[in-house]
């Protein structure tokens, strides 16, 4: 599933940070949760995955979590999310990603994943 125009739209990028923003009227905050909307783990990871791909120029897959820590919860609003990587590195077949999802100065999530080129 493609989570982007679906679940964020990319507001703006430059170098290895990408600032996108939670469209609150997607279906996945209908589901998770209609009266109190959050955004689910495992799409944050999708999200990841996603920019990190866009920037690589490779579709990628997760392939390995070597950290991922949810330090608050992360809801959609009016404020855009910047998605920063700390580091974005393609080695063969992997990429490696660490960063961070944070917005107006608070830290969402802080994560160092791998993952696969698809091909």
């Amino acid at each position: 599933m493609n989570l982007n125009n679906e679940l964020y739209t990319i507001v703006e990028e430059h170098d290895n940070a990408v600032k996108i923003q939670l469209r609150a009227e997607s279906e996945i905050f209908k589901a998770h949760f209609p009266e109190n909307p959050i955004t689910p783990g495992v799409c944050q990871v999708g999200i990841v995955e996603e920019l990190a791909g866009m920037l690589c120029g490779e579709q990628l897959s997760l392939r390995d979590v070597k950290t991922l820590k949810y330090t608050d919860i992360l809801r959609p609003s009016a404020e855009d999310v910047d998605v920063k990587f700390d580091k974005l590195e393609v080695d063969g077949d992997v990429v490696v990603a660490k960063g961070t999802v944070a917005s107006g100065g608070q830290m969402f999530t802080k994560f160092s994943l791998v993952f696969a080129k698809e091909t």
